[in-house]
């Protein structure tokens, strides 16, 4: 169940600071919604293992 911890810590650590890091880059709010959904779809995925593991 740990190990989906550091992917979850990366995709909440993208989430939060995607507007900073779209703005650092290029600006365009492109790369802003990318990483939030690579962020959610982190959690998401993370979650639904973490489960499967505990109910196994």
């Amino acid at each position: 169940m740990w190990m989906y911890l550091i992917p979850v810590i990366i995709g909440v650590a993208a989430a939060l600071f995607s507007d900073d890091i779209d703005k650092a880059l290029n600006g365009n709010k492109n790369l802003k919604r990318v990483l939030l959904v690579f962020g959610c779809g982190v959690i998401a995925v993370c979650m639904i293992g973490a489960i499967a593991s505990v109910v196994n």
